[in-house]
This record gives C-alpha cells, structure tokens and sequence, in this order.
C-alpha cells in the first residue's frame, strides 16, 4: 500500500476535489496525510484523519484579500497577498511533515507551492491539482514575467540553485486539472506542463449535510444560487437582488447558499442555507445562479444544467467565458445586476432551448472523464514507479 501526503490551501473550493480523490486512495486501503491549515478546514476532513497542522497559531496566517480590486489586477493581488506568504509560511512545518510520514508521491494544489518546493527539495514525487481551467492558460506577457520573478524569489530564498524552476506550481511529473478540455479549448496559449484533464469530482469524500428536502415542491421549478465559499460572506447585495428578483416569481423557488440572517427578509420561495449538499441537490434543480467558481460550473454542467454566472475576480471571468463560449451559460455583472435584469435573465435562463442543449452535451463529455477515480489511478502509478528516496538530512 502506498502513503500519500496531499497539502492544499484552506480554502473549499480547493479541499474538495481532493477530498474525493483521497476517498478513492483510502477505499483502496492505501494510507493518506494531510498537510493543512487544521484551523481553518481541519473539521472538513474526514473522522479520523491523519493531519500535520500547517497553522502558526499567531493569527498572521494569509487569509484571502477582500475584492477590491478585480481583473489581472486582482490576481496580482493574489500572489503578493495569499499565495506567496503562504507559500513562505508553510515550507518549516511542510517539511517536517514530509520528513515523518515519509509519503511515497504527494498531491499538491498548484496555489501551494510551498509544498511543491519542498517535494523538489526532498525528492518525492508528486502530482500538480488544478482545480480551474483557468489557472492552466497563460495570462499576458507582463504578468506571467512578473509571476515568474515573484516564483524565483520565494525559490531562491529555499532550494539550491540547480532545483529553481520558472514555475514551480507545475509538477513535471503530471498536473491533474479537474476539468475537461472542451472548456478551456485551444483559444488561449497554455502554461506548458504534462497535463492529465479527468473532469471534475462529484462530491465523493465530502461531509454529509442536513437539507430540508420537503421545502422542494414538484410543481415549481427551482434555482441554486451560490457565490462560493469565499465571496459568500462578503457582500450581500447580490443575494437581495436575486431575493426580489425571485419574489416577483412565484412559479419558481430558489435555494440560495448565503448568510442565514438573510432567512428573515427572504420571500416565501427562497430558501437560505449557509451550506447546502450540492451535488445531491443539483439534481433537484433546473439551473445555477453563480459566481463562475470552476467547481460550481463543472458541477452544474455535469448535471446537464444551464446556468447565469456573474463572475467577480480572479479566475472567475475566464471561467464564465468559457462557458459562455460553450452556449451554455448567461451572463449579468455582479455588482450592477438589478431585480428586473435578474427577473429577466432568469426568464431567459429557464426558456431558452439551446442553453439546456449546450449543458447536456457538456454533462456527456464531463460524466465521460474519470474523475476521482482516475486521479487516484495516476498518482499510485507514479508512486509506484518511483520508489522512496527521500533526501532526509
């Protein structure tokens, strides 16, 4: 049996796909770590769960930046604000972790790449998540310099001199995108790595979570609203636009993943949830209202569901093109969209024909790629054709 160490940054959307991928490990009998910040997503794994905390306990941990700013700006932002200092903070607890469990490959999210500098350094093998297609595609010519000049820096200040690498993020043994090729398509020029696309993850390893199926009524049809994990909490206009929005609708419902003291000014078909189990009631559903979080859109897509995506920063506008491009997603501004432009878009959303076609030929070359499963068959590959060697001093 093997040992695998996964590190992923403390952030959901990021946990999840490698939750299923270590489900599929572990159901195999095969032995997993996790190297994470145990503080912020430690009650996300599951029972039982061998953890080294990545957490500093100084209440300084990078946390992600309000949106401010959006764009490349924005990720820009991104790298000087979370990415880098996280990267700086974890490398001392990483290795230490490495050095005692000792894993024969490691799954490491290309957003820590404190924990791809130290495989390099101590020789394990490992695999690159990526969990957007959007962190696969070049950026512009200024931008990605910059982005390989902040990458030496952090590596000069860890690794020796022949081990520096302009990106680190990517593994060259395989970088694993939970994605299918047919969104990214070939419009934009690709970060040059060994890419193994396997679709996304359908909520495998995930914690179970209370819902009111019986709100659901058979004769409505309904909505899920999400602006992911991290927007959630941040802005609240969004989610009365589309309360008032679906007030004025009363052939529909709406489950929207938002904060729960929104409850009490939401009409009588709208349901607020701080989580819901969203995989499980996709299927319930006749379309996605999101923020164009690659997971979300996958996710939904899978289940052959058009959606409106309003994304706000980061990968989010690259993502909501490519679905857009795909014919099967509408496309209103998060901070501008208005009850009656909602009203509007959601009218359009549920009647138009070729928005249901487009996301049910996606659903069939989404529920086509292997998923978890095949995740987990790449990484004991390179695991077992790369015995240990780990340079412990």
């Amino acid at each position: 049996m093997a040992r695998i160490l996964f590190t992923v940054p403390p952030l959901t959307g990021h946990l999840n796909p490698a939750l299923a991928v270590a489900d599929a490990l572990s159901r195999q009998g095969h032995e997993v770590a996790w190297a994470v910040h145990a503080a912020q997503i430690g009650d996300k794994l599951p029972e039982g769960s061998r953890v080294y905390p990545l957490d500093h306990g100084d209440g300084a941990d990078p946390g992600i930046a309000a949106p401010q700013v959006r764009g490349l700006e924005s990720v820009r932002l991104f790298f000087e604000d979370y990415a880098l200092p996280l990267a700086e903070r974890v490398l001392a607890p990483m290795e230490a972790a490495v050095r005692d469990f000792r894993p024969q490959a490691m799954v490491v999210d290309h957003q820590m790449p404190g924990g791809a500098l130290v495989a390099r350094k101590l020789g394990i093998p490992w695999v690159s998540q990526v969990t957007t297609s959007a962190s696969i595609l070049k950026m512009s010519p200024v931008l990605d310099a910059w982005v390989a000049e902040q990458y030496l820096g952090l590596q000069r200040r860890y690794l020796p001199a022949d081990l520096i690498v302009e990106r680190p993020d990517f593994s060259p043994h395989r970088v694993i995108v939970f994605s299918i090729e047919a969104l990214p398509g070939d419009r934009h020029a690709r970060v040059e790595a060994p890419y193994a696309f396997v679709g996304p993850v359908r909520g495998e390893g995930r914690r179970q979570v209370d819902f009111p199926w019986d709100w659901l009524r058979q004769d409505r049809r309904k909505l899920l609203v999400s602006l992911g994990t991290v927007s959630r909490d941040r802005d609240t206009r969004f989610f009365e636009v589309v309360m008032e929005a679906v007030a004025g609708m009363p052939e529909l419902q709406a489950v929207l993943v938002a904060p729960e003291h929104l409850a009490a000014a939401a009409p009588e078909n709208v349901l607020v949830r701080g989580y819901v189990p969203q995989t499980e009631l996709l299927r319930h559903v006749d379309g996605v209202i999101c923020h164009a979080g690659h997971n979300t859109v996958c996710e939904a897509l899978s289940c052959g569901l058009p959606l409106i995506v309003a994304p706000i920063r980061d990968d989010q506008p690259v993502i909501a093109r490519q679905v857009i491009d795909a014919g099967a997603a509408l496309f209103v501004r998060h901070g501008k969209v208005t009850p009656a432009a909602m009203r509007s878009a959601i009218g359009n959303l549920l009647n138009t024909p070729s928005l249901a076609a487009n996301a049910q030929r996606l659903s069939r070359e989404l529920l086509d790629a292997p998923g978890a499963p095949g995740a987990a068959e790449i990484i004991l590959a390179l695991a077992s054709a790369a015995p240990l060697s780990l340079k412990v001093a």
